[in-house]
């Protein structure tokens, strides 16, 4: 579907981000947002740097409120050092929570901002940062195998998740942690309404909390 690029740019920059200690105007956002796909004829005024891609000179004319930009899944992501601001389509929710807990995602360090658009509606997330390199590596291990569920293989992913956290127990991640860095997966994947892949991770969460009724199944000896 269409969706109003102004009331998009408007909702962005309704947000106090403290990662750059401030807001957006949506001028600035017109300004240099980079477009991907079936937009990419909103970049003709923008001058962009090649090999780089990022625009080194932004667009002069003002925002026409009639413009609408197609797709259902956005993630607006800026960066700070270059700077580049980059509104880029996805097919689905998956791909967006692919692109979010990817390493050049959310949690990347030269990542400063990323923001899933549903439907021409901002879903604000919460950025974990500072993680240690298990931690890095654990969201990336319990991604790829959250990704993999097809519908019929809960049971299976569940147990490869119970062997892959014991093995970060194992490594010296503590349980705080461990629960910290999966519960920032799960509310990831119910930010998107991925409720099935929510679920798989909610079962992480109890084999490491210990909110199980089943003992056998706590991966630590005392429950958080």
């Amino acid at each position: 579907m269409n969706y109003n690029l102004t009331s998009i740019l408007q909702q962005l920059s309704a947000i106090y981000f403290e990662e750059i200690e401030g807001n957006f105007a949506t001028e600035e956002l017109w300004e240099w947002i980079l477009f991907d796909r079936e937009n990419s004829f909103l970049n003709e005024e923008l001058q962009i740097h090649q090999p780089s891609g990022v625009p080194i000179k932004g667009r002069d004319s003002k925002l026409n409120e009639n413009i609408t930009i197609v797709g259902d899944y956005y993630c607006f992501t800026y960066i700070d050092h270059q700077p580049s601001y980059h509104l880029q389509k996805v097919e689905s929710p998956d791909d967006l929570a692919n692109l979010l807990l990817s390493k050049g995602g959310i949690t990347n360090m030269f990542t400063t901002i990323m923001i899933p658009i549903v439907n021409g509606k901002i879903l604000p997330v919460t950025k974990k940062e500072n993680l240690t390199s298990l931690e890095s590596e654990l969201i990336n291990e319990i991604q790829q195998l959250i990704s993999r569920f097809d519908g019929s293989n809960f049971d299976k992913l569940t147990t490869k998740g119970y062997s892959c956290i014991t093995g970060y127990k194992e490594n010296g991640l503590s349980q705080q942690n461990t629960y910290d860095t999966v519960h920032f997966i799960e509310q990831i994947y119910q930010t998107l309404d991925l409720e099935a892949k929510s679920d798989i991770a909610d079962e992480f969460l109890d084999y490491i909390s210990g909110y199980i009724g089943n003992k056998n199944l706590w991966i630590w000896n005392k429950p958080l």
